[in-house]
């Protein structure tokens, strides 16, 4: 039987309940203010008292921001939560908790399919995808094809369940030729380990580490996995945040730091190796280098019609596969192009 769509698990919600309730924000927060306007424009300046809580993953954006000297020069202050995955992340959205967010292409998708439309606000392209296809020792993965009858695991709402859903597609198959295990995002590599499943997509550094910690275990051609991902990385943020002025202002100015940033940590990868990988992950930097290699750098691209194109075809792609209630969705309105004229130096 295929998995419901889109399901928040239930311990995810738990989670994020709990942090909410940390950070002291009511869930009713949100729905106050002004409405959403993807044309007023967004004033220059950040009013005193402004304060941006940014959903962050694995640390990426608070070491890159902080470490880069970028968080310093932004002139409003700056909180991080680490979550694990867009349905935790969106559900922060829905709680005012955070405003903006580190995520792949799946997650702004699930939350205009949730009816809570996030729009992007910055977009990269990855030179590698960043997450390899790996089976558990013993199971033979050579190609797409071998996933028939397999037991494949997976985060709903991330990236994740779009590639695989790809590699189905590569190889003819439908849902109802494998058995698809739906799990939360920290779940899928032990999981694997486990033998609880055959096969699962496991991003960086997690698929380093397991590949190190299982050398036999078989991994789908790198060129095969890169092919069934789009490489997409964004910042979005809830429409709540983007209709408030000041909060508009901030998130400009932030998405172009993040850029900068960003920018920092690919001209010197030593660097970063030691200072994410090594420092802020704890985990040795010659792992920390092989998870490097396997996302590589970050290249902005525009927002504009091509981009909301290529969301289009995910939205395709999980609808093709009964992954979306009702059916195809539009992808417009998933980018807020005010955000195209940030400023990146």
């Amino acid at each position: 039987m295929a998995p419901m769509p889109f399901r928040l698990p239930r311990r995810a919600a738990a989670l994020t309940t709990a942090l909410v309730a940390v950070l002291g924000v009511a869930a009713c927060a949100q729905s106050t203010g002004p409405a959403y306007d993807p044309s007023a424009p967004i004033p220059d300046g950040v009013p005193a008292g402004t304060v941006i809580t940014v959903a962050d993953q694995q640390s990426i954006l608070k070491t890159m921001l902080t470490a880069s000297g970028e968080a310093a020069k932004l002139g409003f202050p700056v909180k991080f939560a680490d979550f694990a995955g867009g349905p935790a992340i969106l559900e922060s959205f829905r709680a005012d908790a955070t405003q903006v967010a580190i995520v792949a292409d799946v997650p702004p998708i699930h939350a205009q399919i949730a009816r809570f439309p996030s729009p992007i606000i910055k977009a990269w392209q990855l030179e590698r995808g960043g997450v390899s296809t790996v089976a558990r020792p013993g199971v033979t993965l050579r190609s797409p094809a071998d996933l028939r009858g397999r037991k494949i695991g997976y985060a709903e709402g991330t990236a994740h369940q779009a590639m695989v859903l790809r590699l189905l597609r590569t190889a003819g198959l439908t849902k109802h030729d494998v058995q698809l295990v739906p799990l939360q995002l920290t779940e899928v590599g032990e999981a694997l380990g486990a033998g609880q499943i055959d096969i699962a997509p496991l991003m960086e550094p997690i698929s380093t580490k397991y590949r190190l910690a299982h050398p036999d275990a078989q991994v789908l051609p790198d060129a095969t996995s890169q092919a069934a991902q789009s490489g997409l990385m964004f910042l979005y943020s809830p429409r709540s945040a983007l209709a408030d002025p000041a909060r508009a202002a901030a998130l400009k100015k932030l998405s172009a730091a993040v850029d900068r940033a960003r920018a920092w940590v690919d001209a010197d990868k030593n660097r970063w190796i030691d200072t994410y990988y090594a420092g802020a992950l704890k985990i040795p930097a010659a792992v920390g280098r092989l998870a490097y290699e396997g996302q590589g750098s970050w290249r902005s691209i525009p927002l504009d019609r091509a981009l909301v194109a290529r969301q289009q075809d995910t939205i395709d792609t999980l609808a093709a596969f009964g992954e979306i209630p009702g059916g195809r969705i539009s992808a417009d309105g998933s980018v807020d192009f005010r955000f195209a004229t940030a400023p990146t130096t």
